[in-house]
C-alpha cells in the first residue's frame, strides 16, 4: 500500500510540474514589483494602433519609474503573419536582455517584418546570433506566448491593444491623459 501511495505522490508532482510552468508567464516587466501602479498591456506587434500606442505606454513607464511597473504580454492575433513568431523573436531577444530595444525596433518596421527583419535586428543589437536563431527556429517562446495568450482570453480582452490598470481595463485616452491619470493613483 505505501509503494502504490509513493508512486500516485511521485506521478502527482511530475504531472504537476509537466503541466504547468509558472515562469511561462512572465512578461516582458519595467518598474518596481512594488510600484503603486500596475499597467498590463497586451499587444500584438503587427497591430497598427499597437504599434501607436504601446511605445507611448513604454514612455509613460520609463517617465514615470518610480510609481509605474509594465508588464508587457504578448497576444498575437491569428490573421497577422508576423505576429506570434515576432512575439517569440522579442522573447529570445529577452533572454539576452534585448527585449525592450528589440520589440521597439519590430514596432518601427511593421511595414517591413518579415524572416529577415528578425535575424537583422539580432545582428543590430549584437546578440548572439547562434543562440537566437536556435531559440527562435526550435519554437523554445511558443509556451510562453500560448501563456500569454490564454491569460489574455481569460481577462476578456477584446482585441489589441488592451491596458489594464491596477487590474481595471482602460480605453485609451491619450497619451498625456494617461500620464495624468497614473500621477493621481499614485500620489
Amino acid at each position: 500500500m505505501k509503494t502504490n501511495s509513493l508512486i500516485l505522490l511521485i506521478a502527482t508532482i511530475f504531472l504537476m510540474n509537466g503541466c504547468s510552468n509558472s515562469s511561462d508567464l512572465s512578461p516582458l516587466t519595467m518598474g518596481k514589483d512594488d510600484a503603486p501602479v500596475l499597467i498590463e498591456e497586451f499587444s500584438d506587434i503587427e497591430c497598427p494602433a499597437c504599434g501607436v500606442i504601446s511605445p507611448q505606454v513604454e514612455q509613460i513607464a520609463r517617465a514615470n519609474s518610480d510609481i509605474v511597473r509594465l508588464e508587457y504580454y504578448h497576444f498575437p492575433l491569428s490573421y497577422h503573419d508576423y505576429a506570434f513568431i515576432g512575439a517569440e523573436a522579442v522573447e529570445c531577444a529577452e533572454n539576452q536582455g534585448k527585449g525592450w530595444e528589440y520589440l521597439g525596433a519590430l514596432f518601427r518596421n511593421q511595414q517591413n517584418l518579415s524572416d529577415e527583419i528578425f535575424d537583422s535586428l539580432a545582428s543590430t543589437f549584437k546578440l548572439n546570433e547562434s543562440e537566437f536563431k536556435q531559440c527562435l527556429e526550435n519554437h523554445e517562446m511558443k509556451s510562453k506566448i500560448t501563456s500569454h495568450q490564454r491569460k489574455g482570453s481569460q481577462m476578456g480582452i477584446p482585441g489589441t491593444p488592451t491596458l489594464f490598470i491596477n487590474g481595471k481595463m482602460v480605453q485609451w485616452p491619450g497619451k498625456e491623459q494617461l500620464d495624468a491619470y497614473i500621477k493621481s493613483l499614485a500620489y
